[in-house]
């Protein structure tokens, strides 16, 4: 278990080191979410998921992928009820 320093400098790290990463800028995301539209998911999802982004450490840019693309398009759709 981590003490409470342990996860301060963890936070500021992050805080020094995180940005905000667009999905379309992510591996991976484009070809996604052309497959999603082909696959008959609303235009309108895909283009709130586009607009979307991620609050990433640099070297975490290359670890997300499909399963966070499901998982926010699952989300995104128990939101909206559809």
């Amino acid at each position: 278990m981590a003490t409470d320093k342990e996860i301060a400098l963890q936070v500021q790290r992050l805080q020094d080191s995180g940005r905000d990463v667009p999905l379309m800028q992510l591996p991976g995301y484009i070809e996604w979410s052309e497959r999603k539209l082909n696959e008959g998911v609303s235009e309108a999802l895909i283009a709130h998921l586009d607009g979307l982004a991620m609050f990433l450490l640099p070297e975490d840019d290359q670890t997300v992928g499909i399963d966070e693309y499901e998982e926010l398009l699952e989300d995104l759709i128990e939101q909206c009820g559809e």
